[in-house]
């Protein structure tokens, strides 16, 4: 909602399963370059100045939607397992951390969402992560996470969903289609960051 709180064409056209994503800042320059050195150079000072973005402009949010949805439930997007294994950590709960006295309560445990094996990847006797979803285009990502995520178990009817970059959107919409199939009625998140309206059209 960050960028703008009017619903874009595209998504009037095609509804997403979300009703709605908060992100206060835009997926660009100075803060692009903290998640690459984070996520691709491994680099720990650019972890902390994230994990401190994230308290500081995701905590009140979090906080408002616990007040206004007591028995809700908190998923944060889970990490790809081959990224995770590659990494040696879940970038996403790294810098989620700062946020635990904002979701106390209502944070579920993440194995009770998997990712699905889709039919381009490896079988069980061989684990490969799928395609770095940087390198696709707006509609390979969201054909490539269309079905990825199932819920084991019951979700209550409000959710939120936490990631810290909202680019073509194609993950949460997955995820949030999840949570709908699993019995939640409203399914919100929120994000760090999100690519701008004009750059998106061309991922």
């Amino acid at each position: 909602m960050a960028l703008s709180q009017q619903a874009c064409a595209r998504c009037l056209s095609s509804p997403p399963a979300l009703a709605r994503c908060f992100a206060p800042l835009r997926y660009e320059g100075l803060l692009a370059g903290l998640f690459q050195r984070y996520k691709d150079q491994h680099q720990r000072r650019a972890g902390r100045l994230l994990r401190q973005l994230m308290q500081r402009e995701l905590a009140h949010f979090c906080r408002e939607w616990r007040q206004a949805h007591p028995h809700g439930a908190v998923l944060l997007v889970p990490a790809d397992a081959y990224r995770r294994r590659q990494r040696g950590h879940d970038a996403l709960a790294e810098l989620c951390r700062g946020l635990g006295p904002a979701l106390a309560g209502h944070q579920r445990d993440m194995a009770r969402v998997r990712g699905r094996r889709m039919p381009h990847e490896a079988s069980a006797a061989v684990v490969r992560a799928a395609p770095d979803q940087r390198l696709r285009d707006r509609r390979g990502r969201l054909k490539a996470q269309r079905g990825r995520y199932d819920i084991d178990g019951l979700l209550p009817e409000h959710v939120l969903l936490i990631d810290d970059v909202m680019t073509s959107g194609a993950t949460l919409d997955s995820l949030a289609q999840a949570c709908l199939r699993a019995g939640a009625r409203e399914v919100d998140a929120c994000v760090l960051a999100r690519t701008p309206l004009a750059l998106r059209g061309a991922l």
